[in-house]
C-alpha cells in the first residue's frame, strides 16, 4: 500500500508509540488526586504543557488539552462567541467543517456570521476582511493552511490587522502544525487549534492556545481541570504522545519541508507531463510543502480515488457527505473553480516517509486509469 492521504491522518510515529506505552505503565494515576501516584502524574503533565508551548513561544498557562482539532475550534470559537453575545463571527469561505459548521449553528441561534472570499489561489482577501472590522465581530477565524488545497493564509497580517481592538482572532492551525513555524510571540494571535494525528501523533487528542487574558466560556462543565476551560481528566498518555510527535516534527521541520516540496513538484510535473488536462489547485509556492490538489479533466474524483485504491495507491477528495459519495469541494468551488472541474479534483497528501519511488508508481497507476476512462467516452 502506497500511503498519499497524510492530511487525513498519519501513521504513529514508532517513539512515539514507545511514549504512549511507558505513560500507560508509569503515569497510570489521576494527575488531580493528592497521593503520589496523582502527583506524578500531574508534574509529567505540567511538564507536557510546558513543553508543548516552547514549541510555539507560548507560556505554559496558555496551553489548554483537548480532544483534538474539532474540540478545540469549537471552544475557540463557541468559547468566545458566548463570552461576547453582541458580536458577529467573521470566518473564511473556506474554513474546516469544525468552523464553518459552528456558524451555522450560530445563525440558527439568531447570530450574525459573515464570511469572506477567497482568490483563485485560495487566499483570503484581505481587503474584504477588514472591512468586516466595521462591523465589531466578537471573533476572526481563518486557518493557517488549508486541508484540501494546502494554501498558507496570512495568519501574522491579519492578526495584526485586528491587534489594537477588542476583536479576537483565531487560526485553525491544525494542518500546519509541525509544518511550518508557528510562533505566538511573532503571529500575535488570540486564540490557535492545534491537533496531534496530523504529525504522527495519536488520535483523540489536540490542544487550544488561548493568549493569556483572553476568556472563553467553557463548553462542557463538571470538573477543574485545564483550568476549568476544558474539565475531564487529563488523557495523560496521549496528551505525552502528541507533545513528543510535536518535537520531532519540529524538529525534523527544515529538512521535510525542503525534500517534500520536490517530491510533490515531482509528482506534479510527471502527472502534468503524462496526462492533458491537469490542472493544480491553490497556491503552487504559498502552501503546505506536501500537498497537492489536481484536477483531472473529464475524470471524476470518485472514480479515481476507487481506481488508485485497487491499485493500493491511498488519497482524497472532498468532504465526504453522508450517503458516502464524495460532493464537489466548497474549497474549490470558492476559489472560483467550474462545478465538473471541483468535481473532478483529488488532493495528494505526501510524508517524508514517501518516496520517489512510490510516486512513479502512482503516476503509472494514474496514467492508466485515466486512458482506460477517457477511452470509454
Amino acid at each position: 500500500m502506497i500511503y498519499f492521504d497524510h492530511n487525513s491522518t498519519t501513521p504513529l510515529d514508532p517513539e512515539v508509540g514507545e511514549v504512549i506505552n511507558e505513560a500507560n505503565q508509569r503515569f497510570w494515576g489521576n494527575p488531580s488526586s493528592l497521593h503520589s501516584c496523582g502527583r506524578a502524574a500531574f508534574g509529567e503533565l505540567e511538564r507536557a504543557r510546558e513543553r508543548l508551548a516552547a514549541i510555539i513561544n507560548a507560556s505554559a498557562e496558555e496551553i489548554v488539552f483537548t480532544s483534538g482539532g474539532t474540540e478545540s475550534n469549537n471552544l475557540a470559537v463557541l468559547g468566545s462567541m458566548d463570552h461576547n453575545s453582541q458580536g458577529c463571527f467573521v470566518h473564511s469561505q473556506i474554513e474546516h467543517p469544525s468552523v464553518i459548521s459552528i456558524a451555522t449553528q450560530l445563525k440558527k441561534q439568531g447570530r450574525q456570521c459573515h464570511s469572506v472570499s477567497v482568490d483563485s489561489r485560495g487566499v483570503i482577501v484581505t481587503e474584504e476582511l477588514l472591512a468586516k472590522k466595521a462591523s465589531q465581530p466578537s471573533l476572526v477565524s481563518v486557518m493557517a493552511a488549508n486541508n484540501e488545497i494546502g494554501t498558507l493564509q496570512p495568519v501574522k497580517e491579519i492578526a495584526e490587522m485586528f491587534a489594537d481592538s477588542d476583536i479576537l482572532v483565531h487560526s485553525d492551525a491544525v494542518q500546519a502544525f509541525g509544518k511550518i513555524a508557528l510562533d505566538v510571540n511573532t503571529i500575535p494571535l488570540d486564540l490557535m487549534s492545534l491537533s496531534s494525528h496530523k504529525l504522527n501523533g495519536p488520535k483523540g487528542v489536540g490542544a487550544l492556545y488561548v493568549r493569556k487574558g483572553v476568556r472563553l466560556v467553557p463548553r462542557f462543565f463538571g470538573g477543574h481541570q485545564e483550568r476549568e476551560i476544558r474539565p475531564g481528566t487529563e488523557n495523560l498518555p496521549l496528551i505525552l504522545g502528541f507533545v513528543r510527535a510535536a518535537e520531532l516534527s519540529c524538529g525534523r521541520m527544515e529538512r521535510n519541508s525542503e525534500y517534500l516540496f520536490e517530491l510533490t513538484e515531482y509528482l506534479f510535473n510527471k502527472l502534468s507531463d503524462q496526462i492533458e488536462g491537469v490542472l493544480r489547485n491553490g497556491d503552487a509556492e504559498k502552501r503546505l510543502p506536501g500537498t497537492l490538489n489536481v484536477t483531472f479533466k473529464n475524470i471524476d474524483a470518485q472514480v479515481m480515488i476507487a481506481a488508485l485504491d485497487q491499485e493500493g495507491v491511498c488519497i482524497s477528495g472532498g468532504s465526504a457527505c453522508q450517503s458516502g459519495a464524495i460532493d464537489p469541494s466548497k474549497v474549490l468551488l470558492a476559489m472560483g473553480r467550474r462545478y465538473q472541474e471541483a468535481a473532478c479534483s483529488v488532493r495528494f497528501s505526501l510524508s517524508s516517509l514517501n518516496t520517489r519511488e512510490e510516486v512513479d508508481y502512482c503516476v503509472e497507476a494514474v496514467v492508466k486509469i485515466v486512458k482506460r476512462v477517457r477511452g470509454l467516452n
